[in-house]
């Protein structure tokens, strides 16, 4: 809702497709647990991504210890802040998550997050402590599956601003498929009525659409769901890493009279349907084999 809002999305779009702790688990996370839909590829090895870079520029960074992971560093959009965002375990799933930039005066993000037995998160919160009072907030969060629990098809987030004790805005993310994968998230940003319900008269519109996916295998899908979750509530652009396959094109049409941006994007794989670079070799999918 800031006035940076438009300059984030548009950074983190040109950024996210040109790429895309206190540890007490033994969190198993199945890396390389699908083959992007394609039957006729051999078996993997055990994998999880480990970085990306950008002509040989480290742009995201993964850190697990065997099968446990513990945090991620990542660019935030085409800015030099660098976001790393750690996790803790409770009880073998993820409990916390917290963000921090690598730039002063960047805004930390520490969600406290909820799974159920599949994985899925169906509650966070989110505590957003910025360089000024005004900036920052506190936002809850709740999450609704369709019928068979898999696939993610509404959040809301309610938001307390500048220290106050009541819910003031809201935003309401909706997301269409195309099979597993999400084709489309529309973002409605607005303020809350008086009994705390989502006054749509309010509402400006970001619509994030995620086109033409591939059917290979998404390199974000060996690392956990729920950290890329997290990152997506704060940079929505993003929802398309918790997809099982790659788009090929992302196009983001925020709030009129801004125009919409749009992205392809490209890949090469190797013998196991695995992106590892795009088609000029500039970007590059690095993985650890387990």
């Amino acid at each position: 809702m800031g006035k940076n809002y438009l300059f984030k999305i548009v950074a983190g779009v040109l950024f996210g497709l040109m790429v895309s702790c206190n540890n007490s688990s033994d969190d198993q996370f199945e890396p390389s647990a699908n083959d992007g839909g394609n039957g006729n590829t051999p078996t993997p090895p055990a994998r999880v991504l480990e970085k990306i870079t950008v002509n040989n520029n480290v742009q995201e960074e993964y850190t697990v210890n065997g099968t446990v992971f513990q945090k991620g560093m990542l660019r935030d959009g085409t800015t030099n802040n660098y976001y790393t965002g750690t996790v803790t375990y409770f009880n073998n799933k993820i409990g916390k998550i917290k963000f921090i930039g690598s730039l002063a005066g960047s805004t930390t993000y520490e969600f406290s997050v909820s799974e159920d037995s599949k994985g899925n998160v169906y509650s966070a919160t989110c505590t957003g402590t910025a360089s000024t009072l005004i900036d920052s907030f506190v936002s809850d969060y709740t999450f609704t599956y369709d019928a068979t629990g898999k696939k993610l098809v509404k959040i809301l987030e309610k938001r307390k601003v500048s220290g106050n004790t009541a819910y003031s805005l809201f935003t309401e993310s909706t997301f269409t498929y195309n099979g597993d994968n999400i084709f489309k998230a529309e973002c409605a940003r607005g303020t809350l009525t008086g009994t705390g319900a989502p006054n749509m008269a309010t509402a400006k519109m970001t619509v994030y659409s995620y086109q033409n996916y591939d059917s290979k295998v998404n390199p974000f899908s060996t690392l956990p769901k729920t950290f890329f979750t997290a990152w997506s509530l704060v940079r929505p652009e993003n929802f398309y890493r918790i997809s099982p396959n790659n788009p090929t094109s992302v196009y983001v049409m925020p709030p009129s009279p801004a125009p919409g941006v749009n992205t392809p994007m490209t890949y090469l794989y190797d013998a196991y349907n695995y992106p590892v670079s795009d088609k000029d070799q500039v970007l590059k999918y690095v993985y650890r084999t387990l």
